[in-house]
């Protein structure tokens, strides 16, 4: 059927390329419907928008610095993403539809997001590995869908919220969306590790390549770090510790040193990767991801 979209009652949404890596498109569509949204229309989009700096408009010109939203390019660059409108079926007078969805989503900080929260149950890794989207108010959501709709979905669809239409987006029975969510999770291994596991991967991976060069003390020192909790590498200083048992000016000591956060940064993810491969070791995309996006947002530990 078609008919002109209600933004007051219509929400746009993203389920991020992190999400999706994570296989949680399902579980957080299970809380979106549970709050009293229904999805009427999305598309699965396998490549950058085209608008996407448009998407990121007033961090770009209020908030970020220029090498910031580009990270947000890595982000669109790693996996698919599906842009959706939601339709509240269970309006409140009392809160706009847009308010109950961004209330339910918990923030995007994972230090601020509230127990119960989708990013706080879910476990979002960072700011920008949030999980999803929504947007704040009636027009933000008609702007923001404009980006990823190649003019709107009341605009390239002829006002239709499915049945394809210029924009390519499906819509009607909701089974539809979970079918194709699903085909997602399975076109690949869900990835299981967060901030902690890919920070302790690094710095084991690390610690083995440099292993024909550490002195006897120096491997006893690394066979007591790996003594613990699998999560003991990861935490803070464990790095400092383990690049105390390289050589003075080793290249890998500032990889092991760092920590990849804001007050930590460490090398560029992309300088790490040179490192590595002078080893024959590289990062993956799910690493570089998260550490990239970790150097400029707190994880969550």
């Amino acid at each position: 059927m078609s008919e002109a979209v209600d933004w007051e009652r219509t929400v746009f949404m993203l389920l991020a390329p992190d999400a999706l890596a994570r296989h949680l498109g399902g579980p957080i569509m299970d809380r979106v419907v549970a709050q009293g949204f229904q999805p009427v229309a999305w598309r699965v989009l396998w490549h950058r928008p085209t608008n996407l700096d448009a998407f990121h408009e007033r961090n770009i010109t209020q908030v970020w610095k220029a090498y910031l939203y580009r990270l947000v390019d890595q982000l669109f660059d790693f996996g698919p993403t599906v842009a959706l409108l939601v339709r509240d079926v269970r309006p409140d007078p009392r809160h706009p539809s847009h308010t109950r969805l961004r209330l339910a989503k918990g923030a995007s900080d994972p230090a601020e997001a509230s127990p119960g929260t989708i990013r706080a149950d879910l476990g979002s890794i960072n700011v920008m590995l949030a999980l999803m989207h929504s947007s704040d108010t009636p027009a933000d959501s008609q702007r923001e869908s404009a980006v990823f709709t190649d003019g709107g979905f009341d605009g390239g669809s002829g006002g239709d919220y499915g049945g394809g239409g210029s924009a390519g987006y499906s819509g009607g029975d909701p089974a539809d969306l979970r079918t194709l969510l699903d085909l997602l999770s399975r076109s690949a291994p869900a990835e299981r590790r967060g901030y902690p596991q890919v920070l302790a991967g690094l710095r084991a991976r690390v610690l083995a390549l440099a292993w024909p060069e550490l002195s006897d003390s120096a491997r006893r020192s690394a066979a007591d770090l790996l003594a613990g909790d699998p999560g003991d590498l990861a935490a803070t200083g464990a790095g400092e510790k383990a690049a105390g048992l390289l050589a003075v000016g080793h290249p890998l000591a500032p990889v092991l040193a760092a920590e990849f956060t804001p007050d930590r940064p460490g090398p560029d993810p992309a300088r790490v990767q040179d490192l590595l491969a002078v080893h024959g070791a590289r990062l993956d995309p799910w690493e570089r991801l998260v550490l990239a996006t970790s150097r400029r947002f707190p994880p969550r530990r």
